[in-house]
């Protein structure tokens, strides 16, 4: 095994080299230098406290550093030594230096060339914690780097310090710099100076220049990095109170909050011209859901997306290539994976496919004679104990074992009598809170199956959460709920789809569960206790009552494989002897494989029989034909042509050339379905205008679009962020993980209605309905609605709904808490940057968290207020906090309140208040009316976001005339969202590479 594995990753390398570019080195396409990331194998000298984590924080955690996480680099802990040899190969290191913000002590962090110091940080530590530099350091012809970590306060407790993202860069050719011109920013003199003259001159002008700094004399124009650094440096120091000193005259919070407020607002506009490099666009790795994607069109099999490497940490969208790595574990992974998807394809492909059936399973019967046979068992154990025979001959364990069961009898026995005197027990099953599995007879990872489930509700007063049941995989994965709508004389059938399950499985396995499960025990044993109906109570016992479960399938798709198409180009029928590689067509399968794996790029030869002679050499080995081949699929899914989008040929004389068909045909495809393209688009001439509408058209049409609404959306409204929050249980028990997962997928739900529609963007800040599942219309209290189905669906709000818009929804309210009461500052800034395109600047170092600080209970609202005496707050928090104040009638959860709980008092919530500027509002209504206003700026928000996913890289002061122009194409029709996707992938920015 070992020699095969080493075989197949020395091949690999050999095949890279074909394919006429660096695997580690494929970030940028027009960049060849090479990156060597620092490893402890590394170094010639390693010395730390216990240990040298490579890629990790030194106490074993990611590692972060200035409140930034970094996939890569190293982690030590003082006193600490690493030395690395260079032999003058390397051409620069580059580090982000710094103390891991969970360490708590003080150290001092020194680099050396040659044993000369070219680097020292002074005494730092966590709590100095501001965005840390990172650093390039020349190395030509150095043969020795030194990384020294110390103690500064002489005290070893918690002394972590992290080289962040540390890589050496090896000689190759460097890109030529962009010829556009970037446009520098002009500091406000007017609003800057007067605050300058009166606090800081004194000290820092003519007559005195303290640390060499004077004002009278400043340059205003912010044209290079340098002198945005030198405002950078004022700003800090005003935002830490370090200036003016005590001695001298203190700004009022006004003066002091506007000063901020105007330096803040330059630096974030020159950090941005400042970075613009002319639309340049890095080549990019194929991520998670665009891999999953394409292997399904290639091989017509889904993979588990957590089988595949994880995608790369981006401030972006994961379409970003100028963040990607690519590691040896990476390609580890991907032959690991490739090879299973390889060895599956084979496998199933020979496989004939069996027609659809029905199996049909009636749960009465089955459940009500397990649970008489249960308490035949226990019964008849429980008399033998009171009739003193010994727990060894009863088969206990022990004397505790058999006290345990004296113990539990009401779960063990009288629950299950309970349960065989209700109604209609012989007919069909309830649920009581416990997961019934049903295992689906046939598995076919290649087709999909239909689910139905035929039952009522048993208890007419059950709440609305008590009518649910949730649906999860053979790996417990949440995939819907349905809503029981029948009742025990009249039940109904619901049915929902059950996708091919994903490789690596061996069933298909679908588990429901009550949504609103209740500890059966304590609940029954209580109703009993009082001589209540369980089923008459709003908390019922057993709500649910399901007749019989039924699955079919396996249906497959009408659209056949590529892989299929190739190995079967008769028709789906597998030949009598399942094989479907022999030596003979090994080749030419190859050849013709490779060539659509590569996106219609026809293979170097060279690669071609490399990969050719891998197989005859395992074949030689004794391998059969399809685990022969199965290495050469995982080799052609690891390579770079597949895993990497490519361009075609060398560039061309001009600066930014457009893109040829079949690039733009990639693009366009992996724009709006994150896969690669189809025959139609191949095919087509996306030369002429005309035609590339017809295909944007037609491709917005396809169910395969549906990727864009899930990719975009998802992070357009920064998911992520939710999925970080942890939402107290016990306080909130009904926001399960079901109800979790629904709320997640709203956003995307509905920005696909504003697609297939053509709605206007306004909609992202009120709409007169919502796309919503059966749990989220229990959630909203929309409880009318007649949702039979887990599949997300448009429903019209009643007049007066608080609803409607992204900003009322479940999964941006609950992103915008801390998981135990609402934050109307982090609602007030994710109202700001998603829909005003006003992102508040990052917060100055040291500010404290929201809080009353003398213990004395005080609402949001009071502690935010709070927050805004302080001048280094106010400049920011004056605009978002008061939009987050209309926000508060919703709770941690989304859930509409008209209270708050203050101490022990529930005290009624104000959500009004004033907008710089005058506007006001007393409601969520009349909030959203004011939001109303800004739609121009959530136009180009949105505009701006789909291109940079779209290009996979952020937009730039350069991109600003050609984004104006299209924006008036569409503003006179309210900028229908589909409109807008259209115009993108037609603007010229989008078709130049």
């Amino acid at each position: 095994m070992w020699n095969r594995y080493h075989l197949l990753r020395e091949s690999v390398e050999a095949t890279l080299a074909v394919c006429t570019l660096c695997l580690f080195s494929l970030v940028n396409a027009e960049e060849t230098e090479q990156r060597v990331y620092l490893e402890k194998k590394m170094a010639s000298e390693s010395e730390s406290f216990v240990r040298v984590n490579d890629d990790l924080a030194w106490q074993g955690t990611p590692i972060r550093v200035g409140g930034k996480t970094y996939q890569r680099g190293l982690g030590v802990h003082s006193n600490s030594k690493l030395v690395f040899p260079l032999d003058g190969e390397y051409t620069s290191f580059h580090v982000v230096p710094g103390p891991d913000d969970a360490h708590s002590g003080t150290i001092e962090m020194s680099i050396l060339v040659d044993d000369q110091q070219v680097y020292h940080s002074g005494p730092t530590s966590r709590h100095h914690n501001h965005p840390r530099k990172a650093l390039t350091i020349p190395l030509d012809g150095a043969n020795q780097l030194t990384l020294l970590v110390t103690r500064s306060d002489g005290k070893p407790a918690g002394d972590h310090a992290s080289w962040a993202d540390a890589y050496l860069v090896k000689p190759g050719s460097t890109p030529t710099p962009p010829t556009h011109t970037v446009v520098s920013t002009q500091v406000p003199k007017h609003k800057l100076l007067p605050f300058l003259e009166q606090h800081c001159i004194s000290c820092h002008g003519p007559d005195k220049q303290k640390a060499r700094v004077r004002f009278d004399t400043a340059d205003w124009d912010i044209a290079t990095n340098d002198e945005a650094q030198r405002w950078q440096d004022v700003l800090d120091v005003l935002n830490a109170g370090e200036m003016p000193p005590e001695d001298e005259p203190q700004p009022t919070t006004a003066e002091l909050s506007s000063a901020l407020d105007t330096l803040t607002k330059s630096l974030l506009d020159a950090r941005r011209r400042l970075t613009d490099t002319g639309g340049e666009i890095k080549m990019r790795k194929l991520n998670r859901r665009e891999y999953a994607n394409t292997i399904r069109d290639l091989f017509g099999l889904r993979v588990w997306p957590f089988d595949i490497p994880e995608d790369n940490e981006t401030e972006l969208f994961d379409t970003e290539g100028q963040s990607q790595f690519f590691t040896s574990k990476d390609l580890d992974a991907y032959l690991d994976l490739g090879r299973k998807v390889g060895s599956e394809a084979l496998h199933w492909h020979a496989q004939p496919r069996v027609s659809a059936r029905v199996k049909r399973q009636d749960l009465g019967p089955i459940t009500l004679n397990n649970r008489k046979r249960t308490i035949a068992e226990n019964e008849a154990k429980m008399e033998k104990i009171r009739q003193k025979v010994g727990w060894k001959e009863l088969g206990f364990m022990d004397r505790g074992d058999m006290q345990i069961f004296v113990n539990h009898d009401w779960i063990s026995t009288q629950i299950p009598k309970r349960y065989v005197q209700l109604p209609k027990v012989k007919q069909g099953r309830y649920m009581i809170g416990d997961p019934y599995l049903r295992f689906v007879p046939e598995y076919d990872p290649r087709g999909h199956f239909m689910f139905r489930v035929h039952g009522g509700i048993a208890a007419p007063h059950a709440s609305e959460a008590r009518k649910h049941m949730v649906i999860r995989d053979v790996r417990r994965n949440y995939q819907g709920s349905i809503k029981i709508l029948g009742t025990l004389d009249k039940p109904q059938t619901v049915e929902f789809y059950v996708p091919p399950i994903p490789l690596g499985e061996t069933r298909t396995l679908i588990v429901l569960r009550e949504y609103d499960s209740y500890n059966e025990y304590h609940y029954l044993r209580n109703q009993v206790q009082h001589a209540e109906d369980p089923n008459q109570l709003e908390r019922p016992w057993a709500p649910i009552w399901l007749d019989w479960m039924e699955a079919e399938g396996p249906f497959y798709p009408e659209q056949r494989s590529i892989f299929e198409e190739i190995i079967l180009p008769a028709g789906p029928t597998p030949p009598a002897e399942g094989l479907l590689i022999t030596d003979s067509t090994a080749a030419a399968f190859i050849e013709k494989f490779t060539f659509h794996a590569y996106r219609r790029t026809q293979p170097e030869p060279a690669f071609l029989t490399g990969v050719h002679q891998i197989y005859t050499t395992h074949r030689a080995e004794g391998m059969s034909e399809h685990e022969a081949m199965a290495e050469v699929i995982a080799i052609i899914l690891a390579s770079p042509k597949f895993l990497f989008i490519h361009r075609d040929g060398a560039d061309s004389d001009q600066k930014r050339p457009l893109l040829t068909s079949r690039e733009l045909a990639v693009r366009l495809a992996f724009f709006l379905w994150s896969r690669p393209p189809d025959e139609e688009l191949y095919a087509a001439d996306l030369s002429q205008e005309g035609i590339i509408s017809q295909q944007i058209d037609r491709m917005l049409a396809d169910p395969r679009s549906e990727a864009f609404r899930d990719g975009f959306a998802a992070q357009w409204a920064e998911m992520d962020r939710y999925d970080a929050i942890t939402v107290d249980e016990k306080e909130y028990p009904l926001f399960k993980d079901s109800l979790r997962a629904s709320a997640r997928k709203e956003p995307a739900a509905f920005l696909g209605t504003l697609i297939d529609e053509n709605l206007p963007a306004r909609n992202l800040i009120d709409s007169d309905f919502v796309t919503i599942d059966p749990l989220l219309a229990q959630h909203y209290g929309l409880d009318g609605t007649d949702l039979k189905s887990s599949e997300f669906t448009k429903v019209k709000l009643p007049p007066n709904s608080p609803r409607g818009g992204l900003m009322t929804q479940a999964a941006f309210l609950t992103t915008g808490s801390n998981g135990e009461r609402s934050s109307p500052v982090i609602r007030g800034a994710l109202v700001m940057e998603k829909l005003l395109r006003d992102k508040p600047a990052p917060p100055p170092p040291n500010v404290p968290e929201l809080g009353s600080g003398d213990g004395v209970p005080r609402s949001n609202r009071e502690m935010v207020q709070m927050h805004q005496e302080q001048a280094v707050c106010a400049s920011c928090h004056k605009k978002m906090d008061v939009i987050g104040f209309g926000l508060e009638n919703f709770d941690t959860i989304g859930r509409w309140r008209d209270t708050e709980l203050v101490g022990d008092k529930q005290v009624a919530i104000n959500p009004g208040g004033t907008l710089p500027g005058g506007a006001k509002f007393d409601s969520i209504q009349s909030l959203k009316a004011t939001l109303l206003q800004h739609e121009d700026a959530l136009a180009r928000e949105l505009m701006e976001s789909m291109f940079a996913y779209g290009l996979g890289r952020s937009i730039e002061f350069s991109d600003a005339p050609e984004i104006e122009r299209l924006l008036g194409l569409i503003k006179d029709d309210g900028y229908p969202i589909r409109r807008m996707i259209r115009e993108v992938a037609l603007s010229p920015l989008f078709r130049k590479r």
